[in-house]
C-alpha cells in the first residue's frame, strides 16, 4: 500500500471513529440526562467535539471525491474549454477561501491557548478549534490535487498535431 493510500485510510478511519464517538456520546448523554442529571453535559460536549472534527474533515473528504459544493447543472451547458476554466476557478477560489479560514483559525487557536479556555469536561477548547485548521488545511491539499488532475486530463486529451 502506498503512502497516499495509507493517508487516505487514516483520514477515513478518523472520520469513522469520530462518528462512532458522536453516537456513543449522544447515547450516553441521553442516559445521563435520564438517570444522572448532574453528568449530562459531559458526553454532549465530547459529542460536539467529535462532530466538529468530523464536519471539517468531511469537507476535504468531499473535495477528494469530487463531491464538493459546486453548481454544475448550468456549467455542463457550456463548451468543454469553458467547463475546464470553471473547474479551475472553483478549486482556486476554494484554495483562497481555505487559506483565509486556516489563517483565521490559527489566530483564534493562538488566542484560545493564551487564554487557557477549557470546556465543561476540562478539555482545552483549542483542541476543537484546531478542526477547521486541519480540515481546511487538508482541503487545500485536495484542491491542489484536483487542479493537477484537471491539468493532467487536459494534456492527455489534446490531439496530436498532424
Amino acid at each position: 500500500m502506498n503512502k497516499k493510500r495509507i493517508l487516505e485510510e487514516i483520514e477515513e478511519n478518523i472520520i469513522a471513529v469520530g462518528i462512532i464517538i458522536m453516537v456513543i456520546m449522544e447515547t450516553m448523554n441521553a442516559i445521563c440526562d435520564l438517570f444522572f442529571k448532574a453528568g449530562s453535559g459531559y458526553p454532549e460536549e465530547l459529542a460536539c467535539y467529535a462532530y466538529v472534527w468530523v464536519a471539517f474533515l468531511c469537507a476535504s473528504f468531499c473535495t477528494k471525491r469530487g463531491a464538493n459544493i459546486i453548481v454544475d447543472a448550468l456549467a455542463k451547458l457550456y463548451p468543454a474549454p469553458v467547463q475546464k476554466v470553471l473547474d479551475y476557478l472553483q478549486y482556486i477560489l476554494d484554495v483562497i477561501m481555505s487559506v483565509l479560514i486556516v489563517y483565521g483559525g490559527c489566530l483564534y487557536v493562538k488566542t484560545t491557548i493564551a487564554e487557557g479556555t477549557v470546556g465543561m469536561t476540562g478539555f482545552p477548547c483549542w483542541i476543537v478549534y484546531l478542526a477547521p485548521i486541519a480540515g481546511f488545511g487538508l482541503n487545500i491539499v485536495r484542491d491542489v490535487q484536483k487542479i493537477l488532475e484537471i491539468n493532467k486530463k487536459s494534456k492527455a486529451v489534446q490531439p496530436a498535431n498532424t
